[in-house]
């Protein structure tokens, strides 16, 4: 029997060790509360910069039939109804489309929600009235949104405020995932008693012991471990967060952080995002079964992966829609139809804000010169940029198909299989410079090595037009008379170099038209040895603003590496009429609340002398109706271009525009192996097929005051009445005295000489 005394001390030490205990819980507290606070303050408030492509405009005239704007429709999200009631919605006819807008804040001013009807004749529209009936002369759709910046380690999420989030949706989470979440402070010991045993009941996971507020603070601050250890952490904080914040603070940053899914790289966090990956529209205008899949989808966003397990998440969403009906925030009737209704989730890659990783990689670094990385990833920009999403589709569908074509062929050929190609594209506005579309890669979601910023390659002969200009802007004319002779010349580690022509051939003397456009390497060597090899450079650095890393004479024939975007800057100067446009992803940037914090003008330049860029630009066109480009089926359409080809066939290039569009082309192999294709054969081939997508806009003819039939291939001049020569008309800054070619000479003599002379060279 113990005595009083002892009894006593017992206690006492009891007692020391309840109050260390609890000294040390507070301190703990303590902590944890420092910790988790500031953390918990600043990281709910992180929005993620949000990117949008151009929206689509609407005019009476413009090329577009209903089926093109439905598509253009389902990609922002709307929904075709038979009866248009609400924003997002729209209903399609054979000549008429209704559709009622959703509000949008463009960086000019907001657009309320309205009606509107698009009337469609002979494939294009026809009218645009609003709900009044009264005549719009233009109108834009809600701009597509095509990723956000969101951090490093790949979370990304459209923030939503209290007030955005549907009543159903805060109140089925509560019945399906936390009961008593209005009553406990941060755990509730009945609903994990509840959820073991309606666990042990049904024999599966039906429901999980934790709150939502443990939930959040798990997806916030904890790993996935399971350890004891970590569960009381989860437990110590999750009280701290309840006597910090309030329940309506805590159910919404749980909204926005809960983890929905994987998108590659890109993690899906919360309902706004989900809403849009799975569904494509806003959160508020989800159906009952749609809100009811995405809290099936919490439980387990790997297990209940609607795209790999659909029957497992149908069943887990209409286990959801029962719990619904029995806490009566649904009826039995709106029970029945949702459990009747298809998952509904979207295929395809364009999930999720249209994501593409290759033009957003530009965008980031445009941006980066005047924002930080966490302003991108946390303040809640909104950035405007000049992608075309149709351009953009129609690029990544071309490429693909016309690689795994060209691979076929070569594969019939050499009887071996072939594979492993890649390509990459730019297509930029030849008067603003904006970039329109752009393609990293043949995978058009894969965010990975972007090869159109990146990858420096060989030009070879693209670079060839910076050394005819520069003859041009020195005096000489189209029909200029150059060499096209073998010549040996000595490099600096005493090595000869010795040029040659594709076909192996010399052509002795040529025009300076043919010259370019049968792309002959030896005359272009010969021009440019005269002009000097550093002119030629210095030219070069003044268009591209960039100084070339090569100093020798196999720099006019290509040997300089660079990007498709940097081949595009250059050659923007030719599209542009003798203006250096620079190449701008982004247009404008608005704040949190929509204040506008900078605009990327377009940035314009002469750069070249107008009489000038028309000679180079039309004997480019001669490349596509009389050159190495001529193969090409839009040879007849008024275009200009320049294939090119490195050693060995290493990379095929091509860079072509009309006058609204221009677009280069690369396609080579990553571990730098012969590809077998010329410029022509491979790059021409592919910018064909984007060509093809969009009518082409001709180019205008030259605007100079003289103009003279000439022999493409040596330079003389043909009289109109000359029926012996083939000639093609060349433009000049004045009129020429050039030499009559030979045998107009002969013809213009009279019928007898001109025969006599016909006979005589017939004579053996």
């Amino acid at each position: 029997m113990f005595s009083r005394r002892l009894l006593w001390r017992i206690l006492l030490i009891a007692t020391l060790a309840l109050l260390i205990l609890a000294v040390l819980l507070a301190g703990y507290l303590m902590q944890i509360d420092r910790r988790i606070t500031s953390t918990f303050e600043g990281r709910r408030w992180s929005v993620p910069a949000i990117v949008y492509a151009q929206p689509l405009e609407l005019y009476p005239g413009r090329l577009l039939d209903a089926s093109a704007l439905s598509a253009e429709l389902e990609r922002v999200g709307y929904l075709s109804r038979p009866d248009v009631r609400l924003p997002g919605e729209y209903r399609l006819g054979a000549d008429l489309a209704e559709i009622y807008l959703r509000g949008f804040q463009y960086p000019e001013g907001a657009r309320p929600a309205q009606r509107i009807r698009i009337g469609f004749r002979s494939g294009a529209i026809a009218s645009v009235t609003d709900g009044d009936e009264q005549e719009l002369p233009l109108l834009r759709l809600d701009p597509p949104a095509i990723g956000s910046i969101y951090p490093s380690h790949g979370e990304d999420r459209v923030v939503l405020t209290p007030e955005q989030v549907p009543a159903l949706l805060r109140e089925a989470l509560k019945t399906v995932e936390d009961q008593r979440f209005d009553q406990h402070h941060g755990f509730d010991l009945k609903g994990i008693l509840r959820a073991a045993w309606t666990n042990l009941r049904h024999g599966e996971l039906a429901q999980g012991g934790s709150t939502l507020t443990q939930q959040l603070v798990k997806s916030y601050f904890l790993s996935n471990e399971r350890t004891l250890q970590r569960k009381l952490k989860e437990l110590a904080m999750s009280i701290v967060l309840e006597a910090r914040f309030s329940k309506t603070d805590l159910l919404n940053a749980y909204i926005n952080e809960i983890y929905l899914g994987q998108a590659g790289k890109r993690a899906i966090h919360g309902f706004g995002l989900g809403a849009q990956f799975y569904f494509n529209k806003p959160l508020n205008e989800l159906a009952v079964a749609e809100v009811a899949t995405l809290v099936a989808i919490i439980r387990g966003p790997s297990y209940y992966n609607p795209y790999r397990y659909p029957q497992r998440v149908r069943a887990r969403r209409d286990l959801v829609l029962t719990k619904l009906a029995d806490s009566a925030l649904i009826d039995a009737a709106t029970l029945a139809d949702a459990q009747a209704a298809p998952l509904g989730v979207i295929t395809g890659r364009r999930r999720g804000g249209t994501y593409y990783p290759a033009f957003m990689e530009l965008v980031r670094q445009d941006l980066a010169a005047s924002y930080s990385d966490e302003q991108l990833a946390s303040d809640g920009l909104r950035v405007f940029t000049t992608l075309n999403p149709v351009l953009q589709d129609q690029l990544d569908a071309a490429v693909d198909a016309r690689l795994s074509a060209l691979e076929a062929r070569r594969e019939r050929a050499t009887g071996a299989p072939a594979a492993g190609l890649e390509a990459a594209a730019v297509i930029t506005d030849t008067q603003t410079g904006d970039v329109l579309a752009l393609a990293g890669g043949r995978r058009a979601s894969f965010d990975g090595y972007n090869r159109a910023l990146h990858a420096n390659r060989p030009v070879g002969s693209l670079i060839k037009p910076a050394v005819y200009l520069t003859a041009l802007e020195q005096g000489a004319t189209l029909a200029t008379r150059i060499e096209d002779r073998q010549l040996a010349l000595r490099g600096p580690d005493g090595a000869l170099w010795t040029p040659q022509n594709f076909s192996g051939e010399s052509y002795g003397t040529v025009s300076l038209a043919r010259a370019l456009a049968d792309s002959l390497n030896l005359a272009t060597v010969q021009l440019g040895l005269r002009l000097g090899v550093d002119t030629v450079r210095h030219r070069l650095a003044q268009l591209n603003q960039a100084e070339p890393r090569n100093p020798y004479p196999s720099l006019l024939l290509g040997a300089e590496e660079m990007t498709v975007l940097e081949v595009a800057r250059l050659y923007g100067n030719f599209a542009g009429g003798g203006f250096r446009v620079e190449p701008r992803s982004v247009i404008t940037v608005l704040s949190e609340t929509n204040e506008p914090l900078s605009h990327h003008p377009i940035r314009l330049e002469e750069s070249i002398d107008p009489a000038a860029n028309e000679l180079l630009v039309h004997g480019l066109k001669l490349v596509m109706t009389q050159g190495t480009g001529r193969s090409s089926r839009h040879r007849g359409q008024q275009v200009a271009g320049k294939t090119g080809t490195s050693d060995d066939y290493r990379d095929s290039w091509f860079a072509g525009f009309d006058a609204r569009r221009m677009t280069v082309v690369w396609i080579g192999n990553d571990d730098n192996e012969p590809t077998g294709l010329t410029g022509a054969s491979g790059a021409l081939a592919l910018w064909d097929d984007i060509m093809a997508a969009e009518p082409v806009q001709p180019l205008g003819q030259p605007q100079l005051p003289a103009s003279v039939r000439v022999e493409l291939a040596t330079g003389y001049a043909v009289p109109d009445g000359c029926r012996t020569v083939e000639a093609v008309l060349l433009p000049f800054r004045q009129q020429p005295a050039l030499p009559l070619h030979p045998d107009c000479e002969a013809e213009r003599g009279g019928p007898g000489r001109w025969l006599r002379n016909r006979l005589a060279k017939q004579t053996p």
